[in-house]
């Protein structure tokens, strides 16, 4: 079981907060420094976490996305533009 897929079960929660999002990225984001430190960048440990990092990154994007357009449009998201950033979000997260 690589780090990637350990983790990846718990942020398919639709609910994450932007906040908690944003800790997690800082987080990994940490732990990829120290590990790339003590690793080649071709490591195994250092590209499962890079991978994570990204999946997180990707899911924040489409969270901020998916806010601009609920501003632009005056309201809340709407039913197929949350279906949509769930996919992406899902994708991203593959």
């Amino acid at each position: 079981m690589s780090l990637y897929d350990a983790s990846s079960r718990n942020i398919h929660r639709r609910d994450i907060r932007e906040d908690e999002l944003l800790i997690t990225i800082e987080s990994l984001r940490c732990q990829l420094l120290e590990v790339a430190e003590q690793h080649s960048l071709s490591d195994r440990a250092v590209v499962e976490l890079s991978e994570r990092l990204d999946g997180y990154i990707l899911l924040a994007q489409n969270k901020m996305m998916e806010n601009l357009r609920s501003r632009k449009a005056g309201n809340g998201p709407s039913v197929k533009n949350s279906r949509n950033s769930a996919l992406r979000s899902q994708t991203a997260l593959q």
